[in-house]
């Protein structure tokens, strides 16, 4: 049965000020094994689960430019890889993204910040997480630790990535010690055993792949097993199980990014599911639980009405250069058009691979949709030949910022954590 524990905390008089040299009593939180416990949902959690999976396979199989367009679907990832707002990525732009990703085609060195890294190491180590675990006919403690070090190789906290930690943490309050902290997940010493068991859980339960993911991630939040990158973990997590369930075989939906977008709600719902034998109002372990898949299913069904709506938006965009270009059928130009969806950064070559024809039928088809405003060379690698579909970066630009916005419109409301900044033209 879940409840918080008293511990008490000796300083060692190390601190800026009183508050921080204090010693006194703190409460981890003590979780209910998953493996241990009946998972028995209420109708209204059952029927937004039930929703939400239908939502997702929907999404999988009727969403064709964002199923058959590897470097869109990268950029989805790559939005939900830094989805978390302590993560600078989102500030990246997607052309700049897709630029590198052009470079690197033509075998063209460039330089990146470590901000840039930081992205470009987490879409890859999501990409390969999900990919190889979705895999797996089991799921041990082992799969979540490589999820977190994947995550972290890319970072100064490289050494600690997919190391179970052995100290205390705390969410929230200060840096030295957990006296007040809004959260303290379970000792250090009880950690190896609450992961052993999520893994457990995972690997064996029969359930909604839905509830499931939902129940993982809040569990691995809870325990809070690493010292950095616990939120990247989960979601990752949450991606792994949709693939191992039969869901999200093509898209991954952007879920993350919605729990993101009301962060304190998030919060409120996560701290919710922590149920407390001892609280002065007691609610039951299936209604703490069932609450939790509730808000997170309705909140998938939201992020597949999002994606919907940016398959949308390329589709238009697509119909509208057909009508301003006109190609003849089967020319490069033709076949190029589509192929800008999910290649809006391209080369002479790149773009000779795209339409399967020659070099120069390539250059000529570039041209043409140069002429008429579809494609503009990138100032910054005119030596290199880079052309953008602009419309397509802008328009999964907007998607980010409507994501972002609480309303899902930003004229409505602003976005309420850090984005790629509004498209200048």
């Amino acid at each position: 049965m879940g409840y918080y524990e008293t511990r008490f905390w000796l300083s060692d008089t190390w601190g800026a000020n009183r508050r921080e040299r204090q010693s006194g009593a703190y409460h981890p939180f003590i979780p209910d094994k998953l493996s241990e416990t009946d998972h028995l949902l209420t109708p209204e959690a059952s029927e937004a689960a039930a929703q939400a999976q239908a939502d997702i396979q929907r999404l999988d199989l009727t969403t064709p430019h964002l199923t058959n367009t590897e470097p869109i679907a990268r950029l989805i990832l790559r939005a939900e890889a830094v989805a978390s707002s302590k993560i600078e990525g989102l500030q990246i732009s997607a052309g700049k993204l897709l630029e590198y990703e052009a470079l690197d085609e033509l075998g063209v060195s460039h330089h990146i910040d470590s901000t840039e890294a930081a992205v470009l190491g987490n879409i890859s180590s999501m990409e390969e997480s999900i990919d190889t675990l979705s895999m797996k006919p089991s799921f041990d403690i082992g799969d979540i630790c490589s999820i977190n070090k994947k995550l972290l190789e890319h970072t100064d906290l490289a050494d600690y990535g997919g190391v179970i930690r052995t100290q205390q943490n705390w969410i929230g309050g200060n840096n030295v010690n957990p006296i007040g902290a809004p959260y303290v997940p379970p000792r250090p010493e009880l950690v190896p055993d609450y992961i052993e068991d999520l893994a457990e859980f995972i690997s064996t339960a029969q359930m909604p792949g839905i509830a499931l993911a939902a129940i993982a991630h809040a569990q691995l939040e809870t325990i809070h097993p690493f010292a950095d990158g616990n939120g990247r973990t989960g979601r990752t997590l949450v991606q792994v199980i949709l693939r191992r369930s039969g869901l999200a075989q093509n898209v991954v939906p952007p879920i993350s990014l919605i729990l993101a977008t009301d962060k304190a709600r998030y919060i409120d719902n996560l701290a919710a599911y922590r149920w407390d034998e001892n609280a002065e109002e007691p609610r039951t372990r299936i209604l703490c639980e069932s609450d939790w898949i509730e808000y997170f299913a309705r909140s998938c069904s939201l992020a597949c009405k999002r994606a919907h709506d940016f398959n949308d938006t390329l589709e238009s965009i697509l119909l509208g250069w057909r009508e301003r270009v006109h190609p003849r059928a089967n020319s490069a130009a033709d076949l190029l058009l589509p192929k800008l969806i999910g290649n809006p950064v391209i080369s002479i070559t790149s773009a000779a691979r795209l339409c399967g024809r020659s070099t120069e039928a390539a250059r000529n088809a570039i041209a043409t949709l140069s002429k008429a405003g579809i494609l503009y060379q990138n100032s910054k690698n005119r030596k290199n030949s880079l052309f953008v579909a602009r419309e397509i970066v802008n328009a999964f630009t907007g998607y980010e910022r409507r994501l972002a916005s609480p309303a899902g419109d930003t004229a409505v409301a602003l976005p309420s954590r850090p984005t790629p900044q509004r498209p200048r033209h």
